[in-house]
């Protein structure tokens, strides 16, 4: 699970991180039901924490804990370093769902490698925000993962315009290189 700085973004009710957790939390339910072996990595542009795979009820809810628990960063986000991490800690081959934004580059390597072992299912979490802009004039915008700040003029519809046209690209080129990799992927939203 990413829990780098843009994690801690949400325009509604719920941030990426409190989705984040809830999935991580129906997956240990649902391990515990099954009597599988469950696992957690926290990951941002380093390991922040790594529990090793055990079955039962006080493993899943110590992962459940670790995740609510899990404190904003301002930290980046570094994909192929916790790819390359588990990949070192992991023998076995595994069912790895990874839950993240995806605002990184250069993980695809290490996502191909990571494939080809396990049963990976990509979760992209996307706030509609992230998708279109709202008229609301002039703001000021914050990078939540290096804190740069930023005056954006949303009333003006060419700036909306291309905002949203840059995040259907992104969203475009996500979905193009899981379905190359042959990757599942459950595209999730803060919203729904």
């Amino acid at each position: 699970a990413d829990i780098s700085g843009s994690q801690c973004f949400g325009s509604g009710q719920r941030s990426k991180a409190e989705v984040a957790a809830e999935i991580t939390c129906l997956l240990a339910l649902s391990a515990i039901r099954n009597q599988d072996k469950i696992g957690l990595i926290l990951f941002t542009d380093r390991i922040e924490k790594s529990i090793p795979p055990r079955k039962g009820r006080t493993a899943a809810m110590r992962l459940v804990r670790e995740v609510l628990a899990a404190e904003e960063t301002r930290r980046k986000t570094d994909i192929a370093g916790a790819f390359r991490f588990f990949n070192n800690v992991q023998k076995r081959r595994a069912v790895v769902f990874l839950i993240s934004d995806f605002i990184d580059t250069g993980y695809e390597k290490e996502l191909r490698i990571l494939s080809r072992r396990h049963d990976v299912i990509c979760c992209p979490i996307s706030d509609p925000r992230e998708m279109e802009l709202v008229d609301a004039g002039l703001i000021e915008v914050q990078d939540p993962e290096t804190g740069s700040l930023m005056l954006l003029d949303t009333g003006s519809a060419g700036i909306r315009d291309r905002f949203r046209q840059s995040a259907a690209q992104e969203q475009k080129r996500l979905s193009e290189m899981f379905r190359k990799l042959k990757v599942d992927t459950i595209f999730l939203s803060t919203s729904r």
